[in-house]
């Protein structure tokens, strides 16, 4: 299953005759419906009715984000929804043994992955700095093992995620000048690359735990609130550095994306993408999503890290059907 985006100004969407047709003042596209899970539009577009019949019709998805990235809202049918998974989900969601044990099993994985990133970026690099943060790290895992509560796993989490970002920001590139981590807005351009690459990362989550019935708005390790889909940030963690971090530092590294691409500072001191770098942008992102990898424990054959969220989410799902944490296998990189 694939991924559309649409990142042309006044786009005009439509269906004929079993393809998706796309038009704008510059441009008119036709690619087959058959395959397409999600149409993910940026700023502004119009549907017709017949388009929004055959895209539920077909379960298809639509999200609607502004240029910047900035969440609009959702369409989808209500074919997957799964009334009795998500009472489970609720209910493993009040049990605070069932939080704690999941919650330390994703951050565990989480930071031996950032750990991972760190380990490969520093290879031919002479920073002695970073294999310092990455020893400091690894201690923090046993500490991991031993909290009690969710306020101490988030507290060492906290730690581990200091040393992370002073390691990462060794490791960028002198032209991006990453001082660590800021967000909402990102003010530099490498937490600008951050940032979009967690939201793209973000529906890639959203839609794989919709499809398995879950509600992405009740977590286990995540504070819930108003409006935020609080079960994607935790079946995030384990992705960010393998799927963002590792992006940003690629593009950055490999002069496809440069300081020059970036709009200057808007009136909250955001820093942006410009339009056709954020096309590139997102092609890269995808390209990264589509790569085979065999990180999954609990099959032995290769598949894509877009097909292994989904599988991820499935997993979760039978944690939470059958009210044991143990069931879940987070991803850990090698």
């Amino acid at each position: 299953m694939s991924f559309l985006y649409i990142y042309e100004r006044a786009a005009k969407i439509g269906v004929k005759e079993n393809c998706i047709v796309v038009e704008s003042e510059h441009l008119k596209r036709t690619l087959p419906i058959e395959g397409v899970e999600n149409v993910i539009i940026f700023g502004e577009a119009s549907l017709s009715s017949n388009c929004v019949k055959h895209f539920m019709e077909r379960d298809i998805n639509l999200t609607w984000l502004s240029s910047r990235g900035k969440f609009f809202g959702r369409l989808e049918s209500t074919r997957n929804i799964n009334i009795h998974r998500q009472r489970r989900q609720f209910a493993c969601g009040e049990d605070d043994k069932f939080c704690l044990a999941l919650g330390k099993k994703i951050v565990a994985a989480k930071v031996k992955n950032q750990i991972t990133i760190l380990r490969r970026y520093q290879r031919n690099r002479t920073e002695t700095s970073v294999a310092r943060n990455i020893d400091a790290m690894a201690r923090l895992l046993p500490a991991l093992e031993r909290v009690d509560n969710k306020e101490e796993l988030m507290g060492t989490e906290g730690m581990a995620a200091r040393n992370y970002y002073q390691g990462l920001s060794a490791l960028v590139i002198s032209e991006f000048a990453f001082h660590g981590r800021n967000r909402q807005p990102p003010r530099d351009p490498f937490n600008s690359l951050l940032s979009f690459a967690y939201t793209l990362l973000m529906y890639d989550v959203y839609t794989a735990a919709v499809n398995r019935g879950l509600n992405p708005y009740a977590s286990f390790l995540h504070s819930i609130r108003k409006g935020h889909p609080a079960l994607c940030s935790d079946l995030m963690e384990e992705w960010r550095a393998v799927l963002g971090d590792s992006l940003a530092l690629y593009v950055t590294s490999k002069g496809i994306i440069k300081p020059e691409h970036f709009d200057a500072p808007n009136h909250d001191g955001g820093v942006y993408l410009n339009s056709e770098a954020s096309k590139k942008y997102i092609a890269e992102y995808e390209k990264k999503v589509r790569g085979r990898s065999h990180y999954l424990t609990y099959v032995d054959y290769s598949v894509s890290f877009r097909r292994a969220i989904e599988m991820q989410c499935q997993c979760l799902a039978k944690a939470v059907e059958e009210g044991e944490p143990d069931a879940y296998h987070p991803v850990v990189i090698r």
